[in-house]
């Protein structure tokens, strides 16, 4: 294809994907007042470092829903790769969860990773 044809058909694409704004949505948009915008502490979030072989199970009881919830997938996944694992059951992952926060709750003193190793391992069988 010469350069003169790619060029032509690359800017009747670019054209093809330019949306047109009707006049009704530009007057609505003109009379409606910009959004606050959000404070800039709220935008950069500090640095947490976790140790990961370290962290104890009272930490990880200790965070927020979300957080623990993001915590124990991280900790599934290491343990699958871990155990070297190429597949996971999916269906497990909240018996997994639920038997690690359990021992979590018994051995608040123990590591994160004691308590996802043994309920991984205790999955796998």
């Amino acid at each position: 294809m010469n350069g003169k044809t790619a060029a032509v058909l690359l800017s009747g694409l670019l054209v093809g994907c330019v949306q047109t704004q009707l006049p009704e949505a530009t007057a609505a948009t003109a009379a409606a007042p910009a959004p606050a915008q959000a404070p800039a502490a709220a935008a950069a979030p500090a640095d947490h470092i976790v140790r990961i072989r370290e962290a104890t199970c009272q930490d990880v009881l200790g965070l927020a829903p979300d957080d623990r919830a993001a915590a124990t997938m991280f900790y599934i996944g290491y343990q699958a790769s871990r155990f070297r694992s190429k597949t996971i059951n999916v269906a497990l992952i909240p018996s997994i969860e639920g038997q690690a926060l359990a021992y979590c709750e018994e051995n608040p003193d123990r590591t994160v990773v004691q308590a996802f190793a043994k309920a991984y391992s205790e999955a796998r069988r």
